[in-house]
């Protein structure tokens, strides 16, 4: 579970060829992730909220989407959804169920387990790498949510030390300092898996002109953790309407973060939406967005992060860009 506050200050170059769009705007925003899975049930609920406003105007954006799976074998799950998204200008409700296939781990503590162990070779403190066994250790110990973090860095050092591979049967100053900073890092957490569904149910257009629709859904998601600093992620989904199967409205993401030395996070992302006489009846848009960031921690639980994007979609003169300086605090 995951919630952080965050605020901005950005510079904003418009899609008109002659500037008259450029602004300079304040944003504040919220997130929240919610991701559970155990061997029968498991849920999922993603929202995010903002409100952004310039020179002239006020704007609000709400998107919030969650299911809950039910596992029937191994895998294979039926789920009910939901989804909202709201803005200034229009109010769009999804509610959805169907059947998939597929799981998420939460690899976090094996992801930290083994930086731990690479720090401490780099130290010359851990003589060779850690078999399976007691690797996967360190990452139960590190995944007990019960001791505090100096619980942790104790029963960590002991079980290392009960290895043999600790140079003199001791860590040192340095190696006890290397694991209590990398359990104390504030990141996103590392997930691991994929999952197919589809799903059927109703979309409920509220405004601007209300309407209601059976509609279809058919969606993937994947998560891979190429090393114990990064995290690739991809999602696509297709919702179109039982009765009118041209119309229909697409999105696809894809992301990367990397842990970078000296504390700093990069990411890149790049999202594609489609929207064929879904929202407006014979019109067929297309949207582009790419987008780039660093974050830092300043101090606890306040990241700072610089961030560049580039968005276009069908009708725009020029591509629009923006540079944003982002302030987030992680309540939990």
């Amino acid at each position: 579970m995951a919630l952080s506050l965050q605020g901005s200050f950005q510079w904003y170059d418009g899609p008109y060829a002659d500037d008259r769009a450029r602004t300079i705007s304040m944003t504040a925003g919220a997130d929240y992730g919610n991701l559970f899975s155990s061997a029968a049930f498991g849920h999922r609920l993603d929202a995010h909220a903002e409100l952004r406003g310039t020179e002239d105007e006020w704007s609000f954006a709400l998107r919030g989407d969650g299911d809950l799976k039910a596992f029937w074998d191994g895998d294979v799950f039926g789920l009910g959804a939901f989804g909202v998204d709201a803005a200034s200008d229009g109010l769009e409700v999804d509610l959805t169920a169907g059947v998939g296939s597929g799981r998420f781990r939460d690899v976090t503590p094996m992801a930290k387990a083994i930086r731990i162990q690479d720090a401490l070779l780099d130290l010359g403190v851990l003589l060779a790498p850690l078999e399976n066994e007691p690797l996967l250790a360190l990452a139960q110990i590190l995944g007990d949510i019960a001791p505090t973090s100096a619980e942790k860095t104790v029963a960590l050092a002991e079980h290392l030390i009960s290895t043999g591979l600790v140079s003199n049967d001791d860590l040192g100053v340095r190696g006890l300092l290397a694991i209590e900073e990398i359990i104390g890092l504030a990141e996103g957490g590392r997930l691991c898996g994929g999952d197919v569904q589809a799903r059927i149910g109703v979309a409920a257009i509220v405004v601007p002109e209300t309407s209601l629709a059976t509609t279809g859904v058919l969606l993937y998601n994947v998560a891979l953790v190429p090393d114990p600093v990064s995290q690739l992620s991809s999602n696509a989904s297709l919702k179109t309407r039982l009765a009118h199967l041209d119309e229909l409205s697409g999105e696809f993401n894809l992301s990367y973060s990397r842990r970078l030395p000296e504390g700093w996070t990069a990411r890149a992302a790049y999202r594609l939406t489609y929207d064929r006489g879904w929202s407006e009846p014979d019109q067929t848009q297309a949207s582009h967005v790419l987008s780039a960031s660093l974050l830092t921690q300043l101090f606890g639980s306040v990241g700072l992060s610089l961030a560049g994007e580039l968005r276009y979609k069908t009708g725009d003169e020029e591509i629009t860009s923006s540079l944003t300086v982002h302030l987030a605090y992680d309540l939990f």
